[in-house]
């Protein structure tokens, strides 16, 4: 009975997380269509921002996409100059990323659209609630990475 109901509520918890992503990009579609930028790269661009992510693995652990995906996705926002290669001197296959100033600029626009969005999405919630709400997704967040990071260290060893 406890494994049923915790299926049906994994269920509508995927259904109503890929409604929101749905919905964001659709907000957002217009504004970074202006940047030609996609939603994936507006990710990876917030988690360089914010300091979650250094290294190409790092980028394809957090978006949960293969390394060559994600070495792409690195590449074409190098291209547009949003970010920079940065080579380590010890290992030259191994580089850091950063965001390039033209990207910082691009950020404040787009994360302050974000934020409004939100706002409004929120306005008529209790804070209480949704401070709860947002606690227990950053831990169910932090297990879904842990189980992540678990995966690709099997793959690694593989």
């Amino acid at each position: 009975m406890q494994e049923e109901r915790i299926k049906r509520l994994a269920d509508e918890f995927l259904a109503a997380e890929g409604r929101i992503m749905r919905g964001m990009r659709a907000i957002f579609r217009r504004e970074m269509e202006r940047y030609e930028i996609t939603w994936p790269q507006f990710h990876l661009l917030k988690s360089l921002r914010s300091g979650d992510v250094v290294t190409v693995t790092d980028v394809s652990n957090r978006l949960m996409v293969s390394a060559p995906t994600a070495s792409r996705m690195i590449d074409g926002l190098c291209t547009k100059g949003l970010v920079e290669k940065i080579r380590n001197d010890q290992d030259h296959r191994v580089c850091r990323l950063m965001l390039s100033s033209k990207s910082e600029s691009l950020m404040e626009v787009l994360t302050d659209m974000q934020d409004r969005v939100m706002c409004d999405v929120f306005a008529e919630e209790d804070p209480d609630e949704l401070e709860s709400t947002v606690e227990h997704l950053g831990r169910i967040t932090e297990r879904w990475l842990e189980m992540v990071e678990k995966t690709a260290r099997r793959s690694d060893v593989e």
